[in-house]
């Protein structure tokens, strides 16, 4: 899909509040997205996911990393049953995040105090790093890392902003897995 049709239909879905699948991809990277476009930017969206029925977490998502927007019969009928389960009331922005760059949107993030993800899908990179944002420099952030036993680094984590594919935060698994951390 060109650039100039994706740009139209996000912006489309955004003002609409339509549900829509994304098609994600960076090098041989391919992933697909599910959810609601509550803002945009020149160079980002910010997204809420959804996945079986469920209203998920946000997510800040790389425009350029978008190769197609889906809303077709299929994405109404599941849209049509979210309704029907009262679950359109969960579809809002609850922060404000400037989207104007990578930055202002970590600073936006920074403020909620809460644990996030920071996503390089990329094959070559792939790297995955859940934590607690400690600082945002000028091209990168530090991130306060805990593995898969809850057990907090003792060093930062660098995640360059040009590698990350996807940013999450309010995301149920980080927010339940941040309360049971070890030092």
């Amino acid at each position: 899909m060109k650039k100039e049709k994706i740009i139209l239909k996000l912006e489309k879905h955004c003002t609409e509040k339509i549900y829509v699948r994304l098609t994600r991809s960076k090098g041989s990277f391919e992933a697909i997205s599910t959810g609601f476009i509550l803002d945009k930017s020149i160079d980002f969206i910010l997204f809420q996911e959804t996945d079986e029925f469920r209203i998920l977490g946000y997510q800040i998502i790389p425009i350029d990393t978008i190769k197609h927007v889906r809303y077709n019969k299929n994405d109404k009928t599941v849209e049509k049953i979210l309704k029907g389960e009262g679950l359109f009331s969960d579809v809002k922005i609850k922060y404000k995040i400037d989207l104007t760059d990578w930055k202002s949107i970590m600073n936006g993030i920074k403020n909620t105090n809460l644990t996030i993800i920071s996503e390089c899908e990329h094959p070559k990179l792939n790297s995955f790093c859940i934590g607690i944002l400690k600082q945002i420099k000028r091209k990168s952030i530090l991130i306060r890392y805990f593995n898969a036993q809850g057990v907090l680094d003792k060093e930062n984590t660098k995640h360059k902003f040009k590698n990350i594919t996807k940013l999450s935060f309010d995301d149920r698994y980080a927010n339940v897995f941040s309360k049971y951390l070890i030092e």
